[in-house]
């Protein structure tokens, strides 16, 4: 917390959301905030087109000290956000941040800046904004990169790698199988989860009346299903609810589109 605080005193973070975005490198890295999520509470949607955005270059032409100068605005103006919600509402405020990597050539210098510039850009986001961070969602993945992810994961900052929660199960799904954790829960009640998994897999949380569901692509969604996300899980997916219906809950994992291979997770579903 010192250290966060000695960089907002130096720095003058706490009037840096007023500035504008006129430094050079922003007209290379676009601005990315688009405003509330409008299916998950108190979140606000964040787009990074990181398939499109020359880092290498910037880089290559600008010191890492002036890159999170510059960088240090939209990150300043989504912690700004993300205040303003918490006042509104009384509650926490998260950003979720999508990764859009249409376009992403692999080379020799995505490998460098990975191991390098971008390493040490992430070791600074994760030392003073990894908690404003709910969920990084990388889209439009290339094959290649989740090769890539396996040379690099160890080089992470141990925040974004290793957010462990006690009690989390291993739980192994065979390919084009299930798992499914399924609760009573009363009206009041709070339902929370945690789940990372090695590879791609689906996941979504659903209510019924009866305790047996046939198809849960019909069913009641308390949250967005997604049938298939990019995997491995960099940041682990976590979040409550507070129940509105006496009904049985229903926490989905999906392997269902894997061919030959098993999914591990790791989940922890928690009811009170």
């Amino acid at each position: 917390m010192k250290f966060h605080l000695n960089l907002r005193s130096a720095w003058n973070l706490d009037e840096l959301h007023k500035k504008e975005r006129n430094h050079p490198i922003h007209k290379h890295w676009k601005y990315g905030i688009t405003g509330p999520s409008g299916h998950m509470d108190n979140v606000i949607v964040n787009i990074e087109q990181c398939g499109k955005t020359d880092y290498t270059g910037m880089m290559e032409t600008w010191s890492i000290l002036e890159v999170m100068r510059a960088r240090m605005v939209d990150l300043e103006q989504m912690l700004h956000h993300v205040m303003e919600i918490e006042a509104k509402t009384g509650k926490q405020a998260w950003i979720l941040y999508v990764m859009d990597i249409t376009g992403l050539q692999y080379n020799k210098k995505l490998y460098d800046l990975v191991t390098g510039s971008m390493k040490s850009l992430a070791d600074f986001m994760a030392d003073h904004y990894v908690e404003m961070i709910k969920y990084f969602v990388p889209v439009c993945v290339p094959s290649f990169a989740t090769a890539l992810y396996v040379v690099v994961r160890p080089l992470l900052p141990e925040k974004t790698r290793e957010k462990i929660v006690k009690n989390a199960q291993t739980v192994n799904v065979t390919y084009g199988k299930t798992h499914v954790v399924t609760k009573f829960i009363k009206t009041g009640g709070k339902l929370r989860w945690w789940v990372r998994g090695n590879r791609n897999f689906g996941f979504g949380v659903f209510y019924s009346d009866e305790e047996q569901v046939s198809d849960f692509f019909i069913a009641k969604q308390v949250t967005p299903c997604f049938p298939w996300m990019p995997g491995p899980t960099l940041v682990p997916m976590e979040d409550e609810v507070i129940v509105k219906k006496d009904a049985y809950y229903h926490v989905w994992v999906s392997n269902e589109k894997s061919w030959w291979r098993t999914l591990e997770v790791q989940l922890l579903v928690e009811s009170e």
